[in-house]
C-alpha cells in the first residue's frame, strides 16, 4: 500500500434515532497525530474514526452480500428512487477489473473508503494511543484491544473479497521507499495466523467487557463474545472449500513460486475452526446471548397467538434492537432506508405515501424455494408434499388451522405457499400472505397481500414494485406503521453475528471433523430447528426417516453436510449469509448461474400472475470467485498478481 502523509480530515456528524452516540462522532478539524491524542476526548474521537470503517450492513451497497448473489433482485439498477448499479451489477455478472465495482481495496465504485485506509487509521491509533491526560490505563487497554479486533476484521473482510491480500500490520515510515511501498500479497493461511494473531492478544489481555452495559451510547463496540466470533468465523473460511486444497487458484503463487492459497486438503483446519467455534459460543453464552425467543406484550384487540409468536421470533430477532441473540450488530445509519425498499403496500395509505413503501427489494423464487416444507424437510424429498404440481393454483377453504393465521382463505395462490415450515412465513411476503404488524388491529383480521398488477402490493407503473412478486419480511419491523395520520418505521442494527449462525457453524465444522454424524452434530442444528418450530414430534433423524425420500440423509457425512448448509441458508435467508456461504463452499457456479427466476408480476389475472419466468440469466465464472484487483493498483505496485481470470 502507498502510504500517504497522515492528515485527519473533517467528517460529517453522523446522527442514529436522532442522538449522538460513541460510535457516530469522528475528529473534526484535527490536522496532526499529536493534536489528535493529546487528551481523552480527542483520542476517543480516533477510535470512532477506526470504528467508521466498517461498512452497513443494512446499505443494499456497502453491505453487497445482500444483492450480490441469487436471493434479491431488483427491477432496475437505477432510477429516480434507487441506485444501486454496483452490487446489482455484480449480480448480473458484470464485475470488471479496469475499474472493479464495491472497490474496497482502493475505495469507490460503491465501496465508501478503502479498507487499507481504515487499516492505516487502525496502526496510527495503536502506535500513539500512549500516555494521553484524562485516560486510565483501563480505558486504554481497552481502546487497543477494540482497534485489534478492527483490524483483524477488516483484514477478515479483505480476505473473503480478494483471497490473498497484503497484510498490514505496521504503517510504512514517512520516509519509506517506492520499492518498500510495492508489498506483496501474503497467502490465505499467513492472513488467517494473522487475524488469529490479533484476536489472541486481545484475549489474553483480557481488557474487553464481556457485554455492553451502556447499550444507547456503546452499541456495536467490540466485546469479547465478538472477537472470538470473528476468529473463528475466519478459521471456517480457511477451512471451507475455497481455500482449503482448491487447486482452482493453482496459479496464485509469491515471487518464489510458493502457493498463496493451500493447494491439500488439511482436515485440521476444521479441527481449528471447531474448537473456535465452541470457544466464541461458550463466551457468548456466558455472557447472556441465546436464540431469541419473543414475548412482548403487544397492545393490539385480542392476544396474539403461538403462531404469531413463533413468527415474531423468528423476525424481530432480527429487528428488536439489543436483543440477546444478536452478538455484534453496527449500524451509523439509518436501516429505515432498507426497511422501506422492502415494504409492500395494501392499504390506501399506503399506496399515497409510496416513499415508505417501495417494495422493491425482491426476494427470488430460488430462495423461496429452498425452505422446507411444513414437515422440517426439502419440499423436493417430502413424501407427502406434491412437488411437481408446485405452481398449480389453489386455495386455502373450509377449517383449515395451519394456514389460518399465514394465507388468505378463499384466495387463489400458489401450492409453493402452502404446507411450507413457519420460517417460510416469517421471512417472505407473498401474493394472498398474510402481513402481521402493529397496523393489525385485529388478531383475527390479519391484512393480506395482493401482488398482481394493478393490485397494492402489485406493480402499478413503471417504477417502485416487486420483479418477482416476493417481499422482504423479515427485514421490515413489525411495530412499523404507515398512516397519512403518521408513520413510523422503527430502525435497528443489522446484525452483522447472531447466535443461529455460530450454532450452524459449529455443527457444519463439528461434522467436517467426525467420520459419520452423531448427537454433537445433531444438537446445534436442533437447537435451530426447535426455535423454528420443527421437529415437534421427535428429532431430525426422525423427521427425516418420516417424512423425506431420503430417510437416511442425517446419518451419512454427506448427508448431513446438505442439511447443515439448507439450514443456513433458511435460518439466515436475507441476511447476506448466502453469498458468502455458496462462494466459501464452492458452490456459486452451480447456484448463481441458474435463472433468477419470478412470477409474471405484469399480469392481473390469477392464471396469468402464476406463470413462472426466468428474469434474468448469469453465468458464474470460477473468477468470480475472488474479486479482481484494479488495473492501476496493478500498474502501481509490480509486486502484486492478479486474481486467476481477470
Amino acid at each position: 500500500m502507498k502510504l500517504k502523509n497522515y492528515i485527519l480530515v473533517s467528517f460529517f456528524f453522523i446522527f442514529y434515532n436522532c442522538e449522538k452516540d460513541f460510535l457516530n462522532v469522528v475528529p473534526d478539524n484535527i490536522a496532526t497525530i499529536d493534536l489528535a491524542f493529546n487528551n481523552r476526548a480527542t483520542a476517543e474521537r480516533f477510535l470512532s474514526t477506526c470504528y467508521t470503517y466498517i461498512p452497513e450492513h443494512a446499505h443494499a451497497e456497502q453491505n453487497f452480500s445482500l444483492v450480490a448473489g441469487d436471493e434479491i433482485w431488483y427491477y432496475a439498477e437505477n432510477d429516480f428512487y434507487m441506485n444501486n448499479e454496483t452490487s446489482f451489477r455484480i449480480a448480473k455478472g458484470l464485475q470488471n477489473s479496469s475499474s472493479p465495482y464495491l472497490n474496497y481495496w482502493d475505495g469507490g465504485r460503491g465501496a465508501p473508503h478503502s479498507l487499507y485506509d481504515g487499516l492505516r487509521d487502525c496502526n496510527i491509533f495503536l502506535e500513539n494511543l500512549v500516555a494521553v491526560p484524562g485516560l486510565t490505563e483501563e480505558e486504554r487497554q481497552r481502546w487497543l484491544a477494540e482497534v485489534k479486533v478492527l483490524k483483524a476484521f477488516y483484514h477478515f473482510w479483505l480476505l473473503r473479497m480478494y483471497g490473498p491480500i497484503p497484510i498490514i500490520r505496521d504503517n510504512l515510515y514517512v520516509g519509506a521507499s517506492l520499492e518498500e511501498s510495492q508489498v506483496a500479497r501474503n497467502s490465505v493461511d499467513d492472513v488467517v495466523e494473522y487475524i488469529v494473531e490479533l484476536i489472541d492478544e486481545v484475549i489474553e489481555s483480557d481488557a474487553l467487557p464481556g457485554i455492553i452495559s451502556y447499550i444507547y451510547t456503546e452499541q456495536g463496540r467490540i466485546t469479547l463474545p465478538i472477537a472470538k466470533a470473528i476468529k473463528a468465523k475466519a478459521l471456517v473460511l480457511a477451512a471451507s472449500p475455497i481455500f482449503n486444497g482448491n487447486s482452482d487458484f493453482s496459479e496464485l503463487v509469491d515471487n518464489e513460486g510458493n502457493p498463496l492459497v493451500n493447494q491439500s486438503y488439511d482436515l485440521n483446519k476444521w479441527v481449528i475452526a471447531r474448537d473456535a467455534l465452541l470457544e466464541a459460543i461458550i463466551s457468548a453464552e456466558e455472557n447472556g446471548h441465546s436464540l431469541y425467543e419473543f414475548n412482548t406484550q403487544i397492545p393490539i384487540n385480542g392476544e396474539i397467538n403461538d403462531v404469531i409468536t413463533q413468527e415474531l421470533s423468528h423476525r424481530a430477532g432480527i429487528t428488536d434492537p439489543f436483543n440477546n441473540e444478536i452478538v455484534w450488530a453496527f449500524e451509523p445509519a439509518w436501516t429505515g432506508d432498507l426497511q422501506q425498499w422492502c415494504q409492500p403496500r395494501w392499504t390506501a395509505d399506503h399506496q399515497a405515501l409510496f416513499n415508505y413503501t417501495k417494495k422493491s427489494h425482491a426476494p427470488t423464487l430460488n430462495m423461496v424455494e429452498t425452505f422446507y416444507s411444513k414437515n422440517g424437510v426439502p419440499i423436493n424429498e417430502d413424501l407427502n408434499w406434491n412437488y411437481d404440481n408446485r405452481y398449480d393454483i389453489t386455495s386455502i377453504t373450509g377449517n383449515d388451522e395451519f394456514h389460518k393465521y399465514y394465507v388468505e382463505q378463499d384466495y387463489s395462490t400458489a401450492e409453493l405457499h402452502l404446507n411450507r415450515e413457519p420460517r417460510f412465513y416469517s421471512t417472505v411476503g407473498f401474493d394472498g400472505g398474510k402481513w402481521f404488524s402493529l397496523e393489525t388491529t385485529n388478531i383475527e383480521q390479519i391484512p393480506h397481500l395482493n401482488a398482481k398488477a394493478g393490485a397494492p402490493s402489485g406493480k402499478n407503473g413503471f417504477e417502485i414494485y416487486s420483479i418477482t412478486g416476493y417481499f422482504a419480511k423479515k427485514l421490515v419491523h413489525y411495530e412499523n406503521i404507515i398512516s397519512l395520520q403518521g408513520s413510523t418505521i422503527k430502525g435497528y442494527s443489522f446484525p452483522i453475528i447472531r447466535m443461529a449462525d455460530l450454532y450452524l457453524n459449529y455443527a457444519e465444522a463439528l461434522n467436517e471433523t467426525k467420520e459419520s454424524p452423531d448427537s454433537e452434530v445433531y444438537e446445534y442444528v436442533q437447537l435451530v430447528r426447535n426455535r423454528a418450530g420443527l421437529d415437534v414430534d421427535g428429532d431430525l433423524v426422525s423427521t427425516w426417516s418420516q417424512h423425506s425420500s431420503n430417510p437416511n440423509k442425517p446419518l451419512s457425512k454427506d448427508g448431513m453436510r446438505d442439511i447443515i448448509r439448507q439450514e443456513r441458508m433458511i435460518e439466515l435467508a436475507l441476511e447476506g449469509h448466502r453469498y458468502w456461504d455458496l462462494r466459501r463452499w464452492k458452490l456459486a457456479e452451480e447456484f448463481f448461474s441458474k435463472p433468477i427466476r419470478g412470477w409474471n408480476i405484469f399480469r392481473p389475472d390469477v392464471e396469468g400472475f402464476y406463470e413462472v419466468e426466468n428474469i434474468y440469466y448469469r453465468n458464474f465464472l470460477k473468477k468470480d470467485y475472488l474479486w479482481p484487483i484494479s488495473q492501476n493498483e496493478l500498474l502501481r505496485n509490480p509486486n502484486l498478481i492478479q486474481n486467476p481470470g481477470w
